[in-house]
Protein backbone atom coordinates (compact mmCIF):
# COMPACT_ATOMS: atom_id res chain seq x y z
CA UNK A 1 0.00 0.00 0.00
CA UNK A 2 1.22 3.46 -1.14
CA UNK A 3 2.80 5.27 2.09
CA UNK A 4 1.05 8.54 1.04
CA UNK A 5 -2.56 6.86 1.65
CA UNK A 6 -1.52 5.29 5.11
CA UNK A 7 -0.11 8.65 7.03
CA UNK A 8 -1.91 11.80 8.14
CA UNK A 9 0.64 14.52 5.75
CA UNK A 10 3.06 16.29 8.01
CA UNK A 11 3.38 16.34 11.75
CA UNK A 12 6.50 14.83 11.30
CA UNK A 13 5.08 11.37 9.78
CA UNK A 14 4.22 10.55 13.30
CA UNK A 15 0.55 10.26 12.53
CA UNK A 16 -1.41 7.28 10.77
CA UNK A 17 -4.47 8.70 8.26
CA UNK A 18 -6.76 6.65 9.95
CA UNK A 19 -9.25 8.52 12.63
CA UNK A 20 -6.96 11.19 12.52
CA UNK A 21 -8.00 14.17 14.36
CA UNK A 22 -11.72 12.85 15.85
CA UNK A 23 -12.47 10.09 16.94
CA UNK A 24 -15.04 7.09 15.50
CA UNK A 25 -18.26 8.12 16.45
CA UNK A 26 -19.00 5.29 18.17
CA UNK A 27 -15.91 5.41 20.62
CA UNK A 28 -17.12 9.34 21.41
CA UNK A 29 -20.20 8.06 21.96
CA UNK A 30 -19.03 5.56 24.12
CA UNK A 31 -16.22 8.28 26.11
CA UNK A 32 -19.30 10.86 26.57
CA UNK A 33 -21.61 7.85 27.97
CA UNK A 34 -19.17 7.16 30.46
CA UNK A 35 -18.62 10.46 31.71
CA UNK A 36 -21.95 11.63 32.04
CA UNK A 37 -22.39 7.85 34.35
CA UNK A 38 -22.46 9.17 38.00
CA UNK A 39 -18.85 9.02 40.06
CA UNK A 40 -20.60 6.82 42.53
CA UNK A 41 -21.90 3.88 40.04
CA UNK A 42 -18.18 4.40 38.95
CA UNK A 43 -15.02 4.04 41.38
CA UNK A 44 -14.72 6.29 44.47
CA UNK A 45 -13.24 9.27 43.59
CA UNK A 46 -13.39 12.64 43.22
CA UNK A 47 -15.35 14.49 40.87
CA UNK A 48 -12.49 16.83 39.75
CA UNK A 49 -10.10 13.88 39.34
CA UNK A 50 -12.47 13.60 36.24
CA UNK A 51 -10.88 16.45 34.23
CA UNK A 52 -7.47 15.97 35.87
CA UNK A 53 -5.88 15.97 32.56
CA UNK A 54 -8.39 17.76 30.51
CA UNK A 55 -7.23 19.41 27.62
CA UNK A 56 -4.29 17.50 27.17
CA UNK A 57 -4.19 16.16 23.93
CA UNK A 58 -3.44 12.27 23.34
CA UNK A 59 -1.59 10.49 20.56
CA UNK A 60 -1.95 6.70 20.52
CA UNK A 61 0.23 3.74 18.99
CA UNK A 62 -1.58 1.93 16.59
CA UNK A 63 -1.39 -1.02 18.76
CA UNK A 64 -4.47 -0.23 21.15
CA UNK A 65 -7.87 -1.11 20.27
CA UNK A 66 -10.23 1.97 19.83
CA UNK A 67 -14.17 1.64 18.98
CA UNK A 68 -14.89 1.59 15.30
CA UNK A 69 -11.14 0.90 14.45
CA UNK A 70 -8.69 -1.87 13.31
CA UNK A 71 -5.37 -1.76 15.29
CA UNK A 72 -2.89 -1.87 12.33
CA UNK A 73 0.31 -2.72 14.53
CA UNK A 74 2.83 -1.04 11.57
CA UNK A 75 1.74 -3.76 9.09
CA UNK A 76 -0.98 -3.45 6.53
CA UNK A 77 -1.42 -7.28 5.83
CA UNK A 78 -1.98 -7.97 9.47
CA UNK A 79 -4.44 -4.58 9.94
CA UNK A 80 -5.95 -6.14 6.88
CA UNK A 81 -6.74 -9.36 8.71
CA UNK A 82 -8.44 -7.66 11.97
CA UNK A 83 -11.40 -7.01 13.40
CA UNK A 84 -13.05 -3.98 13.73
CA UNK A 85 -12.99 -3.12 17.67
CA UNK A 86 -15.98 -3.26 19.48
CA UNK A 87 -14.62 -1.35 22.44
CA UNK A 88 -11.47 1.34 23.32
CA UNK A 89 -8.78 -0.41 25.25
CA UNK A 90 -8.57 0.53 28.87
CA UNK A 91 -5.66 2.83 28.67
CA UNK A 92 -7.22 4.72 26.12
CA UNK A 93 -10.34 4.95 27.52
CA UNK A 94 -9.35 6.03 30.83
CA UNK A 95 -7.25 9.27 29.21
CA UNK A 96 -10.34 10.25 27.66
CA UNK A 97 -12.63 9.90 30.04
CA UNK A 98 -10.31 12.24 32.61
CA UNK A 99 -10.19 15.02 29.71
CA UNK A 100 -7.54 13.79 27.58
CA UNK A 101 -8.14 15.22 23.85
CA UNK A 102 -8.27 12.42 20.97
CA UNK A 103 -5.42 13.64 18.44
CA UNK A 104 -4.69 10.22 16.40
CA UNK A 105 -3.12 7.10 15.96
CA UNK A 106 0.59 7.32 15.67
CA UNK A 107 2.94 5.10 13.28
CA UNK A 108 4.68 2.11 14.96
CA UNK A 109 7.67 -0.63 14.04
CA UNK A 110 6.34 -4.11 12.64
CA UNK A 111 4.23 -5.65 15.08
CA UNK A 112 6.38 -3.47 17.71
CA UNK A 113 9.30 -5.97 17.03
CA UNK A 114 12.32 -3.24 16.49
CA UNK A 115 13.37 -0.98 18.57
CA UNK A 116 15.24 1.48 15.01
CA UNK A 117 11.71 3.10 14.55
CA UNK A 118 12.33 2.44 10.69
CA UNK A 119 9.40 1.12 8.77
CA UNK A 120 9.25 0.32 4.68
CA UNK A 121 5.46 0.68 4.94
CA UNK A 122 5.14 4.35 6.86
CA UNK A 123 7.98 5.36 6.69
CA UNK A 124 10.47 7.03 9.68
CA UNK A 125 9.02 9.82 11.64
CA UNK A 126 11.03 12.55 11.91
CA UNK A 127 12.94 13.11 15.00
CA UNK A 128 12.49 16.11 16.44
CA UNK A 129 15.41 16.60 18.72
CA UNK A 130 18.07 15.50 15.57
CA UNK A 131 16.11 15.18 12.02
CA UNK A 132 18.89 13.55 10.91
CA UNK A 133 18.92 10.98 13.26
CA UNK A 134 16.32 7.74 13.48
CA UNK A 135 13.63 8.14 16.46
CA UNK A 136 13.97 5.26 17.99
CA UNK A 137 11.04 2.31 18.19
CA UNK A 138 9.04 0.42 18.12
CA UNK A 139 6.71 3.47 20.02
CA UNK A 140 8.30 6.16 17.52
CA UNK A 141 5.14 8.32 16.56
CA UNK A 142 4.24 8.82 20.00
CA UNK A 143 7.70 9.75 20.61
CA UNK A 144 8.07 12.08 18.11
CA UNK A 145 4.24 13.22 18.45
CA UNK A 146 5.00 14.74 21.60
CA UNK A 147 8.57 15.91 21.12
CA UNK A 148 7.54 17.66 18.02
CA UNK A 149 4.59 19.51 19.89
CA UNK A 150 1.69 17.45 18.14
CA UNK A 151 0.47 16.08 21.52
CA UNK A 152 1.09 16.04 25.47
CA UNK A 153 0.55 12.83 26.41
CA UNK A 154 2.33 10.02 23.66
CA UNK A 155 0.47 6.41 24.81
CA UNK A 156 2.66 3.27 23.55
CA UNK A 157 4.11 -0.11 24.36
CA UNK A 158 7.89 -1.18 25.88
CA UNK A 159 8.78 -4.73 25.77
CA UNK A 160 12.20 -4.60 25.18
CA UNK A 161 12.40 -0.91 25.53
CA UNK A 162 10.20 0.71 23.06
CA UNK A 163 9.53 3.38 25.54
CA UNK A 164 12.38 3.90 27.11
CA UNK A 165 15.04 4.37 23.64
CA UNK A 166 12.74 6.53 22.04
CA UNK A 167 12.51 8.99 25.13
CA UNK A 168 16.09 9.02 25.18
CA UNK A 169 16.68 9.34 21.54
CA UNK A 170 13.61 11.96 21.24
CA UNK A 171 14.97 13.97 24.56
CA UNK A 172 11.40 13.49 26.78
CA UNK A 173 10.36 12.03 29.31
CA UNK A 174 9.04 7.96 29.32
CA UNK A 175 7.82 5.39 31.71
CA UNK A 176 7.68 1.64 31.49
CA UNK A 177 5.58 0.57 34.33
CA UNK A 178 5.99 -2.25 36.97
CA UNK A 179 5.23 -5.07 34.72
CA UNK A 180 1.39 -5.77 34.68
CA UNK A 181 0.76 -2.49 37.29
CA UNK A 182 -1.47 -0.95 34.01
CA UNK A 183 -3.88 -3.11 33.15
CA UNK A 184 -3.29 -3.74 29.37
CA UNK A 185 -6.63 -4.71 27.90
CA UNK A 186 -7.53 -4.02 24.29
CA UNK A 187 -4.05 -3.93 23.15
CA UNK A 188 -1.78 -5.76 21.11
CA UNK A 189 0.87 -8.01 22.83
CA UNK A 190 4.29 -8.99 20.99
CA UNK A 191 5.69 -11.10 24.32
CA UNK A 192 3.30 -11.25 27.12
CA UNK A 193 5.82 -11.51 29.71
CA UNK A 194 7.94 -8.36 28.86
CA UNK A 195 4.80 -6.09 27.24
CA UNK A 196 3.91 -3.00 29.60
CA UNK A 197 1.97 0.28 28.54
CA UNK A 198 3.74 3.36 28.81
CA UNK A 199 3.97 6.93 27.74
CA UNK A 200 5.23 10.09 26.94
CA UNK A 201 5.45 13.66 28.24
CA UNK A 202 7.83 16.92 27.76
CA UNK A 203 7.51 17.04 31.58
CA UNK A 204 7.64 14.93 34.62
CA UNK A 205 4.22 16.28 36.24
CA UNK A 206 2.15 15.81 33.14
CA UNK A 207 3.70 12.17 32.79
CA UNK A 208 3.05 11.56 36.92
CA UNK A 209 -0.42 12.56 36.37
CA UNK A 210 -0.92 9.59 33.83
CA UNK A 211 -0.23 7.40 35.95
CA UNK A 212 -2.46 8.46 38.91
CA UNK A 213 -5.04 8.65 36.76
CA UNK A 214 -4.06 4.76 35.21
CA UNK A 215 -2.87 2.81 38.38
CA UNK A 216 -5.67 5.33 40.16
CA UNK A 217 -2.69 6.46 42.71
CA UNK A 218 -1.11 9.26 44.35
CA UNK A 219 1.25 11.86 43.95
CA UNK A 220 3.95 10.55 46.34
CA UNK A 221 6.38 12.81 48.39
CA UNK A 222 10.02 12.44 48.38
CA UNK A 223 11.11 10.54 51.95
CA UNK A 224 14.35 12.57 53.53
CA UNK A 225 16.48 9.38 52.64
CA UNK A 226 17.11 8.48 48.95
CA UNK A 227 19.77 6.19 47.98
CA UNK A 228 21.27 6.86 43.95
CA UNK A 229 23.28 3.34 42.96
CA UNK A 230 25.28 3.59 39.57
CA UNK A 231 26.31 0.03 38.54
CA UNK A 232 30.20 0.17 36.96
CA UNK A 233 29.26 -2.77 35.11
CA UNK A 234 27.07 -0.48 32.73
CA UNK A 235 29.64 2.06 32.78
CA UNK A 236 32.12 0.00 30.76
CA UNK A 237 28.81 0.65 27.77
CA UNK A 238 28.69 3.82 27.66
CA UNK A 239 30.07 5.76 24.72
CA UNK A 240 33.84 7.31 25.83
CA UNK A 241 32.23 10.58 25.80
CA UNK A 242 29.19 9.48 28.07
CA UNK A 243 31.40 7.77 30.80
CA UNK A 244 32.90 11.86 31.36
CA UNK A 245 29.66 13.35 31.69
CA UNK A 246 28.01 10.12 33.70
CA UNK A 247 30.86 10.76 36.60
CA UNK A 248 30.00 14.37 36.55
CA UNK A 249 26.47 13.58 37.23
CA UNK A 250 27.16 11.28 39.59
CA UNK A 251 29.26 13.86 41.85
CA UNK A 252 26.36 16.62 41.45
CA UNK A 253 23.83 14.09 42.54
CA UNK A 254 25.83 13.31 45.80
CA UNK A 255 25.32 16.83 46.74
CA UNK A 256 21.22 15.59 46.72
CA UNK A 257 21.43 12.39 47.42
CA UNK A 258 23.17 9.41 49.27
CA UNK A 259 25.01 7.84 46.33
CA UNK A 260 26.75 4.42 46.07
CA UNK A 261 28.29 2.73 43.45
CA UNK A 262 27.59 -1.21 42.81
CA UNK A 263 30.64 -2.72 42.27
CA UNK A 264 31.75 -4.78 38.97
CA UNK A 265 30.11 -8.23 38.82
CA UNK A 266 27.01 -6.86 40.57
CA UNK A 267 24.94 -7.39 37.30
CA UNK A 268 25.37 -9.33 34.40
CA UNK A 269 24.07 -6.84 31.22
CA UNK A 270 25.65 -9.27 28.01
CA UNK A 271 24.13 -12.58 29.64
CA UNK A 272 20.80 -11.00 30.68
CA UNK A 273 20.25 -9.40 27.34
CA UNK A 274 20.55 -12.84 26.15
CA UNK A 275 18.29 -14.63 28.34
CA UNK A 276 15.90 -11.63 27.65
CA UNK A 277 16.26 -12.09 23.52
CA UNK A 278 15.69 -15.51 23.89
CA UNK A 279 12.64 -15.32 26.20
CA UNK A 280 10.99 -12.71 23.97
CA UNK A 281 11.58 -14.57 21.32
CA UNK A 282 10.03 -17.56 22.18
CA UNK A 283 7.11 -16.05 23.43
CA UNK A 284 6.82 -14.10 20.22
CA UNK A 285 7.29 -17.32 18.57
CA UNK A 286 4.17 -18.67 20.49
CA UNK A 287 1.64 -16.23 19.70
CA UNK A 288 2.71 -15.00 16.17
CA UNK A 289 4.69 -17.48 15.01
CA UNK A 290 2.54 -19.40 12.49
CA UNK A 291 0.82 -16.04 11.47
CA UNK A 292 4.22 -14.35 10.21
CA UNK A 293 5.97 -17.03 8.39
CA UNK A 294 2.94 -17.06 6.39
CA UNK A 295 3.30 -13.64 5.63
CA UNK A 296 7.09 -13.23 5.61
CA UNK A 297 7.04 -10.87 2.64
CA UNK A 298 5.12 -8.44 4.77
CA UNK A 299 8.08 -7.50 6.93
CA UNK A 300 11.02 -5.52 6.25
CA UNK A 301 14.50 -7.20 5.77
CA UNK A 302 15.38 -7.25 9.97
CA UNK A 303 12.16 -8.21 11.04
CA UNK A 304 11.42 -10.85 8.80
CA UNK A 305 15.30 -12.30 9.83
CA UNK A 306 13.95 -11.57 13.57
CA UNK A 307 10.44 -13.73 13.22
CA UNK A 308 12.63 -16.46 11.61
CA UNK A 309 15.39 -16.22 14.21
CA UNK A 310 12.05 -16.59 16.67
CA UNK A 311 10.86 -19.45 15.40
CA UNK A 312 13.87 -21.27 16.01
CA UNK A 313 14.64 -20.92 19.49
CA UNK A 314 14.56 -24.09 21.16
CA UNK A 315 13.36 -25.68 24.57
CA UNK A 316 16.58 -26.26 25.79
CA UNK A 317 17.45 -22.37 25.41
CA UNK A 318 13.94 -21.25 26.93
CA UNK A 319 15.38 -23.09 29.87
CA UNK A 320 18.73 -22.01 30.20
CA UNK A 321 17.20 -18.49 29.79
CA UNK A 322 14.70 -18.72 32.45
CA UNK A 323 17.17 -19.70 34.61
CA UNK A 324 19.12 -16.37 33.84
CA UNK A 325 16.14 -14.78 34.96
CA UNK A 326 15.30 -16.02 37.64
CA UNK A 327 19.10 -15.01 38.78
CA UNK A 328 18.37 -11.33 37.75
CA UNK A 329 14.94 -11.00 39.56
CA UNK A 330 17.25 -12.09 42.96
CA UNK A 331 20.39 -10.24 42.38
CA UNK A 332 18.19 -6.44 41.55
CA UNK A 333 15.93 -7.86 44.14
CA UNK A 334 18.82 -7.85 46.49
CA UNK A 335 20.06 -4.09 45.58
CA UNK A 336 16.19 -2.51 46.53
CA UNK A 337 15.71 -4.62 49.51
CA UNK A 338 16.87 -1.44 51.34
CA UNK A 339 13.76 0.81 51.13
CA UNK A 340 14.27 3.95 49.03
CA UNK A 341 16.99 2.67 46.84
CA UNK A 342 17.15 3.53 43.16
CA UNK A 343 19.38 2.86 40.11
CA UNK A 344 20.48 6.12 38.25
CA UNK A 345 21.95 5.22 35.19
CA UNK A 346 21.75 6.42 31.49
CA UNK A 347 19.46 5.05 29.27
CA UNK A 348 21.76 3.64 26.78
CA UNK A 349 25.24 3.95 25.31
CA UNK A 350 25.25 6.35 22.67
CA UNK A 351 22.94 8.88 20.99
CA UNK A 352 20.90 7.53 17.80
CA UNK A 353 22.36 6.38 14.93
CA UNK A 354 22.25 8.74 12.17
CA UNK A 355 19.08 7.80 9.42
CA UNK A 356 21.28 5.59 6.60
CA UNK A 357 22.96 4.12 9.02
CA UNK A 358 23.59 0.28 7.97
CA UNK A 359 21.32 -1.96 8.49
CA UNK A 360 24.61 -4.00 10.59
CA UNK A 361 25.22 -0.49 12.39
CA UNK A 362 21.51 -0.12 13.80
CA UNK A 363 21.58 -4.20 14.46
CA UNK A 364 24.74 -3.31 16.22
CA UNK A 365 23.77 -0.71 18.56
CA UNK A 366 20.34 -2.37 19.25
CA UNK A 367 22.16 -4.83 20.79
CA UNK A 368 24.74 -2.59 22.85
CA UNK A 369 21.10 -0.61 23.91
CA UNK A 370 19.34 -4.43 25.23
CA UNK A 371 22.13 -4.64 27.63
CA UNK A 372 21.04 -1.57 29.50
CA UNK A 373 17.01 -2.04 28.75
CA UNK A 374 16.92 -5.56 29.74
CA UNK A 375 17.77 -4.78 33.23
CA UNK A 376 14.15 -3.27 33.71
CA UNK A 377 12.73 -5.86 31.06
CA UNK A 378 13.34 -9.35 32.48
CA UNK A 379 12.60 -8.63 36.60
CA UNK A 380 9.33 -6.46 35.69
CA UNK A 381 10.64 -2.95 37.08
CA UNK A 382 9.54 0.65 36.73
CA UNK A 383 11.97 2.49 34.97
CA UNK A 384 11.62 6.45 33.78
CA UNK A 385 13.68 8.35 31.65
CA UNK A 386 14.28 12.08 31.92
CA UNK A 387 15.46 14.17 29.68
CA UNK A 388 19.64 14.74 30.45
CA UNK A 389 22.09 15.79 28.36
CA UNK A 390 23.04 15.87 24.38
CA UNK A 391 26.44 15.28 22.53
CA UNK A 392 26.59 16.15 18.98
CA UNK A 393 23.12 18.03 19.35
CA UNK A 394 21.11 14.76 19.53
CA UNK A 395 19.62 14.04 23.19
CA UNK A 396 21.01 11.25 25.67
CA UNK A 397 18.46 10.28 28.57
CA UNK A 398 19.03 9.46 32.15
CA UNK A 399 17.23 7.12 33.97
CA UNK A 400 15.75 5.63 37.05
CA UNK A 401 14.67 2.10 37.76
CA UNK A 402 13.06 1.05 41.37
CA UNK A 403 11.41 -2.05 43.13
CA UNK A 404 9.24 -4.10 41.55
CA UNK A 405 5.62 -1.86 42.33
CA UNK A 406 7.54 1.20 43.49
CA UNK A 407 6.63 3.26 40.29
CA UNK A 408 5.17 6.40 42.73
CA UNK A 409 8.72 6.28 44.28
CA UNK A 410 10.45 6.30 40.70
CA UNK A 411 8.76 8.83 39.84
CA UNK A 412 9.00 11.22 42.33
CA UNK A 413 12.86 10.48 42.29
CA UNK A 414 13.07 11.01 38.76
CA UNK A 415 11.69 14.41 38.89
CA UNK A 416 14.15 15.37 41.80
CA UNK A 417 16.79 13.71 39.98
CA UNK A 418 16.45 16.29 37.09
CA UNK A 419 15.63 18.83 39.27
CA UNK A 420 19.06 18.62 41.41
CA UNK A 421 20.58 18.20 37.71
CA UNK A 422 19.14 21.60 36.53
CA UNK A 423 20.05 23.21 39.66
CA UNK A 424 23.63 24.28 40.38
CA UNK A 425 24.75 23.29 43.69
CA UNK A 426 25.70 26.66 44.82
CA UNK A 427 21.96 28.33 43.97
CA UNK A 428 20.01 24.89 45.41
CA UNK A 429 21.77 25.29 48.55
CA UNK A 430 21.45 29.17 49.47
CA UNK A 431 17.70 28.47 48.12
Amino acid sequence: MNQHMLLEPGLNGAFVRDSFGALPAAAAAAIATAVATPIATRLVEQPSSQATLAGRRLAVKDVFDVKGLRAGAGNPAWAAEQPIATSTAFAVQTLLEHGAQWVGKTVTDELTYSLAGINIHYGTPSNPAHPQRIPGGSSSGSAVAVAAGHADIGLGTDCGGSIRLPASYCGIWGIRPTHGRIASNGCFTLAHSFDTVGWFARDGALLTDVFNVLAHSNTQALPERVMLCLPDDLITLLHVRARATCATVFDTLSHHFEVSLLTSASLAPETWAHGFRVLQAAEIAQQHGAWALRHLDSFGADIRARLQAAVNVSNEQVQVAQRVRTDAIRTLARIFDEPDTYIVMPTLPWIAPLIGASGAEVDEVRVRAQQMLCIAGLAGLPQVNLPWTSFDDAPLGLSVIGARGNDEGVLATARAVHDALACPVDMCSSA
